[in-house]
């Protein structure tokens, strides 16, 4: 099982914004397939950070996602990049769930 992490930091005052928009594609964008997401803000650290922690079985598996979720026309049409100023992606392998 491995962990992606999406990092974003929206431009000032967008963060809800995004996510909004961000929820709902991603609702219709994972429908009959089984991951755990999570859309988190900031409480600390760095000002309009947005993260996407999402679980998926193998990197294939996020391959596909990632894939579906480029080739959605609303996806594409979406504006959610224009709301951006940075971001990173990360990869963990979960070891342990407790």
């Amino acid at each position: 099982m491995i962990m992606v992490r999406t990092v974003f930091q929206t431009q000032w005052g967008k963060t809800n914004e995004v996510v909004a928009s961000m929820a709902e594609g991603l609702r219709r964008g994972s429908e009959g397939h089984e991951h755990k997401m999570k859309l988190l803000t900031d409480l600390s650290g760095e000002f309009h950070t947005l993260v996407l922690e999402a679980q998926f079985e193998s990197l294939a598996a996020w391959e596909q996602f990632r894939h579906r979720l480029f080739s959605n026309p609303e996806f594409q049409n979406s504006r959610q990049d224009q709301l951006m100023v940075a971001g990173r992606q990360e990869f963990y392998t979960i070891e342990a769930e407790f």
